[in-house]
């Protein structure tokens, strides 16, 4: 079961690249994101390891995401399981003349799947139009 939401965003890549790899940061002006830490010492790349701490409706779920995919400034696929559910979540950026398409998203497999979707599409709206505001505000 696949979601995604996608937004363009009034900044340069470079821009944008840089509030997203910031993920120890992201609970401060994020919501459903209560607390990011890297497992792996040293600088994010594919192998990496995070913890990754979200409220999702009513639930709080602590997730052990490992980086299968990470090409600076253009996208980051990471891949973890948790209540016997599989998922990959993704972000992608898109230069467009000097501002970004920013997509995320993931895809979700297993006993609770339907519920990890909703859930899923939910924190990607909220992380889409919680960068557009945060970039497009320090402007």
């Amino acid at each position: 079961m696949r979601f995604e939401s996608s937004i363009d965003i009034n900044a340069p890549v470079e821009k944008v690249w840089t509030l997203i790899d910031k993920l120890e940061q992201w609970p401060q002006w994020m919501p459903s994101i209560k607390k990011i830490e890297r497992v792996s010492k040293g600088p994010l790349i594919a192998g990496s390891q995070l913890s990754v701490t979200a409220k999702v409706s009513r639930l709080t779920v602590t997730l052990l995401m490992t980086i299968i995919e990470f090409v600076p400034e253009r996208n980051v696929v990471l891949q973890g399981k948790a209540l016997g559910t599989s998922l990959i979540r993704f972000y992608t950026l898109e230069p467009l003349d000097g501002r970004t398409k920013v997509t995320i998203g993931g895809d979700v497999s297993g006993a609770l799947a339907w519920l990890a979707r909703r859930g899923g599409q939910a924190v990607s709206d909220e992380i889409a139009q919680a960068v557009k505001k945060r970039i497009e505000e320090s402007e």
